[in-house]
């Protein structure tokens, strides 16, 4: 099986899960350091940390949201980081429309374009929402195919909107709930969320092998 981001967020995951429950004390630690950076960096960053990681998935919107949750409370992280999500996809989308496929293919490869556009071609621009909740399917990558595509501006950003608010809402929520069980020195929630999210990774990786193993007599 090869190297690839699900494997590496299992790891990541199945980390933090140890960490917190061998050395509950160091994890509760560590996440009062982050928080205490995120509110150090104010409303301004928190915003500008949000439109980045939508423009380049480097950290999960979900841990920046859950984060923010935590230091700003769930009204605040909310809208940040509904207004954070959308502009950083309206970015997406005037890439995609002003400099069309080859730029984007450079940008985040040729299979996940393939595969969101097989997306598209099966479900139609409805898939815009509902990727928002996709979890095995990158929001930027529908983002620059909406452009490509040509996807009209009104019609992407209503989509995009009502995908997103309920994506904020709830990290959001999470987040504050998370670091008021932490300042009370519980974990309990953090760890179902965990446990939720190894699992959802690894289903999505036995998809994916069972998805490749079938391919692979079809191209013999």
């Amino acid at each position: 099986m090869r190297f690839d981001v699900k494997l590496l967020a299992s790891i990541i995951v199945v980390s933090i899960l140890v960490i917190l429950n061998v050395y509950p004390r160091v994890f509760s630690h560590l996440f009062t350091q982050l928080q205490e950076a995120v509110l150090k960096g104010g409303l301004w960053i928190f915003l500008i940390v949000m439109i980045i990681q939508s423009i380049v998935s480097i950290i999960p919107a979900e841990a920046v949201l859950i984060l923010g949750g935590s230091a700003f409370g769930f009204i605040v992280s909310s809208m940040i980081g509904t207004a954070g999500l959308m502009a950083g996809a309206l970015v997406n989308y005037a890439i995609g429309l002003s400099f069309g496929r080859p730029i984007v293919e450079k940008i985040v490869g040729g299979l996940e374009l393939e595969k969101v556009e097989k997306f598209f071609k099966k479900h139609g621009s409805k898939v815009i929402f509902a990727a928002r909740f996709i979890p095995w399917v990158s929001f930027d990558v529908i983002s620059y195919f909406s452009g490509i595509t040509g996807v009209s501006l009104v019609a992407f950003t209503i989509a995009t909107l009502l995908g997103t608010i309920p994506r904020a809402l709830f990290y959001s929520y999470l987040g504050e709930k998370i670091g008021l069980d932490i300042e009370k020195g519980e974990t309990s929630v953090l760890s179902y969320l965990l446990l939720a999210t190894l699992l959802v990774i690894v289903l999505l990786i036995i998809l994916s092998e069972k998805k490749t193993s079938q391919a692979r007599p079809e191209e013999a």
